[in-house]
């Protein structure tokens, strides 16, 4: 027998109609025996592919991520253990025994997703542990990337440092702090040209030199070392031997106006100091001088050095042609190199034409 809802009058058990309150009624459903219902929510569905991945990238973080704290435990467990007590009681490498774990944990993530989603297994959230572990792994992963990057933010660092200590009244305190930059990053090519521009400014060229080499080996295609080394030999006089590390670095790249106005600076030099030379040998003939008889031709030559004055031309309209705001900077070097050789011009036809060519 069993009682109407409604009044509570007994009807037969396999009667769903009452006759004293005139009520039909259905048969209330068994306590937990709801058919299973397929929950396609965001919070129960699980991607295996994430999973596996999760797992592959933390151990047992795919686990965590099926909600399963108990399995990424035990595997998080044995995979931080072994490299500890495995080497006690067997020869093999602890590696052999930990990739197979690994691998074991990725199947187990994608195939515990799979049975979520297929209603075999029961899915309430994500473990508490998911989140921790994931912080773990970011916290790892900035740890690499400081190990990697910190050096060179260190070795520019000393750099910015020396360059300020090499303003003031005790430039030589910057020395060790470059140094040390080099030492932190030895194949960094501006903290190695930085170097070497300061070396240079003591007058520490040897050591400038020293630095602009490797970096001419390390990095056989920069021209930058094969310009300052040219500035180098510029600057202490040696025009010619400046000049083919200009032209070094011109057969690298040769769309660089900057470095064929260095160029032409050097042939400029060179045509300067020719006309030198030609002066003291006109001088020396006027004079009537034993050693004028020790010229040559080719010697007394005293338009010689138009050729040298011709590069430098050719090498300055290069530049304008590249960069045309290198005109003003040209014509400035020009018009002072010109003017030093028109007054060298006039220098020889005065010696010429001195008192002492007619005495003899």
């Amino acid at each position: 027998m069993k009682k109407c809802p409604k009044c509570g009058t007994n009807i037969p058990y396999n009667d769903n109609y009452c006759y004293s309150c005139d009520c039909t009624f259905e048969d209330p459903k068994p306590e937990g025996k709801d058919p299973p219902r397929l929950d396609l929510s965001k919070e129960e569905w699980r991607k295996p592919w994430a999973a596996a991945g999760l797992s592959a990238v933390g151990i047992g973080l795919g686990q965590f991520y099926n909600g399963d704290t108990i399995k990424g435990v035990l595997f998080l467990l044995l995979v931080i253990a072994e490299p500890f007590f495995l080497p006690l009681y067997t020869p093999f490498n602890p590696v052999f025994v930990m990739v197979p774990v690994w691998a074991v944990a990725v199947a187990d993530a994608w195939l515990s997703a799979e049975k979520i989603n297929r209603l075999q297994k029961n899915f309430r959230k994500k473990s508490l542990l998911f989140w921790p572990e994931v912080a773990g792994l970011i916290l790892v992963a900035v740890i690499i990337l400081l190990v990697a990057y910190v050096p060179r933010v260190a070795s520019h660092s000393l750099v910015v440092t020396a360059g300020a200590v090499a303003d003031t009244k005790y430039p030589a305190s910057a020395v060790p702090l470059y140094e040390s930059a080099v030492l932190l990053s030895p194949d960094d090519t501006g903290i190695r040209m930085s170097k070497a521009k300061f070396m240079h400014s003591l007058g520490r060229d040897a050591e400038a030199e020293s630095d602009l080499r490797y970096l001419m080996v390390e990095n056989p295609n920069e021209t930058a070392p094969l310009v300052m080394t040219g500035s180098i030999l510029y600057d202490n006089g040696e025009y010619e031997a400046s000049l083919q590390y200009y032209e070094k670095a011109l057969n690298l790249n040769r769309n660089d106006a900057q470095i064929w106005v260095r160029k032409g600076d050097a042939d400029l030099a060179i045509a300067i100091v020719e006309m030198q030379k030609m002066r003291r040998q006109y001088r020396t003939l006027t004079s009537g001088s034993s050693e004028s008889s020790n010229y040559s031709a080719e010697e007394m030559d005293a338009f010689k050095s138009t050729q040298s004055y011709r590069d430098a031309m050719a090498s300055y309209n290069q530049a304008i042609k590249i960069d045309p705001l290198m005109s003003v900077e040209v014509s400035a070097h020009v018009l002072a190199a010109t003017q030093s050789l028109v007054e060298m011009y006039d220098s020889i036809l005065d010696d010429i034409g001195s008192p002492a060519t007619t005495t003899g």
